[in-house]
């Protein structure tokens, strides 16, 4: 795999976590399931705290400067 194929998919990836963290926000229970599998693993468990700690419903992906748009509305 390519080093710019492992970053699009990496970008792919952090916004589809951050569209599910978003679309699950008022369903607590399925949003701490869900960011507790992200959280197994080591690269995106500070993501996965960021975006649980967040007072707010997350921005889109966008907002965070993620460059991939596969997973947005």
């Amino acid at each position: 795999m390519s080093e710019s194929t492992a970053s699009a998919e990496t970008e792919d990836l952090k916004s589809l976590i951050i569209s599910a963290t978003s679309a699950l926000w008022e369903d607590k229970e399925a949003l701490g399931t869900f960011l507790g599998v992200v959280r197994r693993s080591p690269t995106w468990a500070k993501l996965a705290d960021t975006l649980e700690s967040n007072p707010v419903r997350p921005a889109k992906p966008s907002f965070y400067g993620v460059q991939s748009r596969e997973f947005q509305e």
